[in-house]
């Protein structure tokens, strides 16, 4: 691979190039594989990916196209490639935006270097702390520990470095009823190597299967009418990445927006903030792909929209006076609301949890749910959810118990009335 004095050098001597931003990303993993208990292949992988990013300007327009640089070029393919992607960026031109200042160039380094067998090691063991049942086990595991080094530059004088690290988790647990096995999957991802969480994730996933190879259908359960229903996880993040979305630079610029800066968006007083980083959240980077240091930014302020969020392009469209850039991760701030003690229905898996922009339609097809009757859980499957979430987001509710995943921190729960259940 080229070094980055050579790549720089090859860019800075093209003179058809009027801007640049070059990233370099280098991923040092270990990756271990089991099948039931046993480990079949421990792997150490490193790769290095760089991307340029070409500009070519005029006084109205900015025209731009990337380059992956590969471990078989030099200078003089570089050189061809640079000379094609200028080609294609005058063919591809947007209205004028700039790239990112200088303000504080970002030098976020570890110190030291982790031990990601030993990590990867101690997670394996953290996920067969919880294989203890004789009717459920754990089919196969999937582990993968990184340390990243990301480091970008561009021709405004921008160049930063930032060191982060992320272990990540996929399991297929299983539970046989006897006469039938049932089979859920589980990822999990963070930023911090936390072994009891996993262990306590990873027996919740597996009692999931245990209900699962008991649920029963809507045949079997009369539910009542106006039944509170419980959501998590991925419906989550898709629920409240829809609203975040919703107040993007872009989305205001295209006006595909359902929502302006002091619209009521709900009528329960909850706080909606994209920020750069927060502990136990794998998505968290201090600077976003155009190189601009990101800001928090609170959206949804006491159920109002306050504020909106992008990167520079579209920020810079829109005329704003302070670019956010492009936020990775989310916090929600709400009072819990109290729910175990009368009837619900929690949503623990959808088979592909669903968000229609445009019209407002979500939910999807449950695989597993559980129904509280006001003395015990009844596990639930074979059934479907469906609501408007521009009306249903107008008397939400939210959960004491946290959650934090890859992209959010806030409620385990939304709570909803009057969603169709069929």
């Amino acid at each position: 691979m080229m070094k980055k004095s050579e790549i720089l050098a090859c860019i800075k001597a093209n003179k058809k190039i009027s801007a640049y931003e070059l990233s370099i990303i280098d991923k040092d993993s270990r990756e271990l594989f089991y099948v039931l208990d046993h480990l079949e292949i421990n792997r150490a992988v490193k790769v290095k990916t760089v991307n340029i990013k070409v500009y070519v300007n005029d006084k109205k327009m900015t025209g731009s196209s990337s380059v992956l640089v590969t471990a078989a070029d030099d200078a003089r393919s570089l050189n061809n490639k640079l000379n094609k992607a200028v080609k294609s960026a005058k063919a591809a031109k947007n209205p004028y935006y700039p790239l990112a200042e200088k303000t504080d160039n970002i030098k976020d380094l570890k110190k030291e270097k982790k031990d990601l067998n030993a990590i990867a090691t101690k997670a394996a063991k953290a996920v067969f702390k919880a294989d203890v049942y004789k009717n459920g086990w754990i089919n196969s595991t999937e582990i993968f520990v990184s340390e990243i080094r990301e480091e970008f530059i561009n021709s405004n004088g921008v160049d930063h470095v930032s060191d982060s690290f992320k272990i990540q988790i996929e399991c297929i647990p299983t539970w046989s009823n006897g006469k039938e096995e049932f089979e859920l999957y589980k990822f999990y991802e963070s930023n911090k190597a936390d072994y009891k969480q996993i262990t306590e994730e990873i027996d919740e996933i597996l009692n999931l299967a245990k209900a699962r190879s008991k649920a029963l259908t809507l045949k079997d359960v009369k539910l009542p009418e106006d039944l509170s229903v419980l959501v998590k996880g991925e419906m989550v993040d898709l629920l409240l990445y829809g609203f975040a979305g919703d107040m993007n630079y872009r989305s205001l610029f295209m006006h595909d927006n359902h929502y302006n800066k002091g619209d009521v968006l709900s009528n329960t007083p909850f706080d909606l903030s994209m920020k750069p980083v927060i502990s136990g959240c794998s998505g968290s980077r201090k600077f976003d792909s155009h190189g601009t240091v990101l800001k928090s930014v609170k959206l949804i302020d006491k159920g109002i929209v306050k504020n909106s969020y992008g990167d520079i392009q579209f920020g810079y469209y829109n005329g704003e006076k302070k670019i956010s850039g492009n936020l990775p991760v989310a916090e929600v701030k709400a009072e819990g609301t109290v729910y175990k003690n009368k009837p619900h229905l929690i949503i623990e898996n959808f088979s592909a949890p669903q968000l229609e922009s445009d019209s407002g339609y979500w939910g999807g097809e449950v695989r597993l749910a559980r129904y509280y009757d006001g003395k015990k859980y009844i596990p639930l499957t074979g059934f479907s959810i469906a609501g408007n979430i521009y009306e249903d987001i107008k008397e939400v509710k939210f959960s004491k118990e946290e959650d934090r995943g890859p992209y959010y921190k806030g409620p385990k729960y939304m709570i909803f009335k009057g969603l169709k259940i069929s």
